[in-house]
């Protein structure tokens, strides 16, 4: 699991719930299928179940990328919505090994590292120490 920031896109929700597919453009880091995905207030969203480009499945995309994702039990509009940014959700686990080995993280990773802990922190502020 690697740290990311993505954004969906206004106008490209293909399909609203069973499962969501919305148009994301990659902000930050490389998103993988199987992903985790967490909204800025720390909760939640769901799991990247499938990605696509141009109408091939493709399992990982990197910072500028723009493709379509599917999240299982979600609908768009009540849980998540147009121009909103998510977050990888990382386990305190993740974090440690990402700290250990954060000198193969780009600069762009860290700054979304860094983000996700300020979040965690606000619930729990021993996480990841």
């Amino acid at each position: 699991v690697r740290p990311f920031e993505i954004k969906i896109l206004r106008g490209c929700v293909f399909r609203q719930s069973n499962p969501a597919i919305v148009g994301i453009e990659v902000i930050a880091g490389k998103v993988k299928t199987d992903s985790q995905l967490m909204k800025l207030d720390g909760k939640i969203v769901g799991r990247i179940k499938s990605m696509q480009l141009e109408g091939e499945n493709i399992q990982e995309a990197e910072k500028g990328k723009q493709v379509a994702i599917a999240i299982p039990e979600v609908t768009v509009g009540r849980q998540i919505k147009e121009d909103e940014i998510l977050l990888s959700d990382i386990t305190e686990e993740e974090f440690r090994v990402m700290k250990k080995l954060k000198k193969y993280l780009t600069e762009d990773e860290k700054r979304v590292l860094k983000k996700i802990v300020e979040i965690k922190r606000r619930e729990k502020p021993t996480w990841g120490l």
